[in-house]
């Protein structure tokens, strides 16, 4: 089965990344990757080690992946996106909140995305879905709190958001204004897993800012898990999984907070069906 691959990529990462870190040299910048960002040593040995693994179990899969860009397979349909660290800065820095996220097509387009995995590398806590099975039932304590709105709700929040001029702004400025409180964690992968696990109450990026690789692999597994979701500026599942397209999202169990958040933003919004 795919999850079992997407398990032991992974894990396969998380187990070089934590060699690196106890050596001292994950933060060690080897220049630039694929779209421009900054390649630490952390970075480079859990791509190397996800490729590893796909290439030994999924050998004509095509590879999308933030480090080395696009690597091709043979002529077989199955595509891979990874993310390699999902918060680089944190584990550059010593702040113990980042992932690696994994997730593969039967075909080249997001819609197309049949199993994905969400790794976070300090507890080692595995997100994965492959059709009906997800590895985190609905949360005891969502079912017991019942339907949240936005007063009163805890999220996770892209920061970025923030820094965009008027009037996207002011609108912004009212959400987070009902909110109880948000918290900025720096991976996005992670912080929508841990909102489809019910551990908060969402995850809002309300700006263009994140690639298909920060998104992709924790989407799926949020859409299991029951959550509710919309991107801009356009549909993510009708992209391609090689798309250099940025999104925002706002992603929800709480059908108050989607129709809440919807309602306040001036731009132009794409329910995920």
């Amino acid at each position: 089965m795919l999850r079992k691959v997407v398990e032991d990529a992974l894990r396969a990462a998380r187990d070089e990344l934590l060699d690196v870190l106890r050596r001292g040299s994950a933060a060690e910048a080897l220049g630039r990757g694929f779209y421009g960002d900054i390649s630490y040593r952390g970075d480079v040995v859990c791509e190397n080690a996800i490729v590893e693994v796909l290439r030994s179990r999924l050998d004509n899969a095509t590879i999308v992946s933030e480090e080395g860009g696009i690597m091709s397979g043979s002529a077989g349909r199955l595509w891979a996106l990874v993310d390699p660290v999902d918060g680089s800065a944190n584990m550059a820095r010593g702040i113990n909140f980042y992932s690696s996220g994994l997730a593969i097509a039967m075909g080249p387009s997001v819609r197309d995305v049949v199993c994905s995995g969400v790794i976070d590398h300090v507890s080692g806590e595995l997100f994965v879905r492959e059709g009906d099975y997800v590895s985190h039932p609905p949360s005891k304590m969502l079912e017991k709190e019942g339907e949240q709105d936005l007063d009163g709700a805890r999220v996770f929040f892209h920061h970025a958001s923030l820094k965009r001029g008027p009037p996207l702004r002011d609108s912004i400025i009212k959400i987070t204004e009902r909110l109880s409180f948000f918290r900025v964690m720096g991976s996005a992968l992670l912080e929508m897993c841990l909102a489809g696990a019910g551990r908060s109450d969402g995850y809002l990026c309300l700006t263009t800012e994140l690639r298909l690789m920060d998104i992709v692999p924790a989407l799926y597994f949020a859409l299991g898990a029951g959550c509710k979701a919309a991107t801009s500026p356009s549909p993510i599942l009708d992209d391609r999984l090689d798309s250099r397209t940025r999104y925002g999202i706002i992603l929800t169990k709480h059908q108050k907070i989607f129709e809440q958040t919807l309602s306040i933003l001036n731009t132009r919004w794409s329910r995920l069906e």
